[in-house]
């Protein structure tokens, strides 16, 4: 017998600094699945070096102040959910575009019989850029 599928959302935390040319480096990622009423979040703690080749003129320090804010809004989000119906609305509330350094990029969607994976498996790939290690990630980027 076949495991059951999840439908679960995904998006991409960005570090985008300078809003005009919308230059803009992946720190982070998002997944959502309302059938098991998770809501994740795994985003870089200090400024990686691609934000720094990228943004040379951005400030660590800062970087890890907006980010520990960001965290913060994201475990008070989690500690929130109580049934798929607060959960998909937390996304949406999450996803909401602010006048911020960090924003998320569009929703994506996949099938997956292994929600719990997935923000660890989209981190590695999009975010630290590494091979992806399963058949899951790899569906995901095709």
């Amino acid at each position: 017998m076949k495991p059951a599928k999840a439908v679960c959302n995904y998006t991409l935390l960005q570090f985008l600094p300078y809003p005009e040319p919308g230059e803009f480096v992946n720190v982070g990622v998002l997944v959502t699945c309302m059938q098991t009423c998770l809501l994740h979040f795994h985003a870089e703690t200090a400024m990686p070096d691609r934000v720094k080749a990228m943004f040379p003129r951005q400030r660590e320090q800062a970087f890890a102040e907006a980010m520990t804010a960001q965290q913060a809004d994201m475990a008070r989000a989690k500690g929130s959910v109580r049934d798929p119906k607060t959960c998909q609305m937390l996304f949406g509330e999450l996803m909401r575009r602010r006048e911020l350094t960090f924003r998320f990029g569009e929703v994506r969607t996949i099938l997956t019989t292994d929600a719990k994976t997935l923000v660890d498996d989209f981190f590695n790939c999009y975010v630290r850029m590494e091979t992806p290690k399963t058949a899951q990630a790899l569906l995901a980027t095709a």
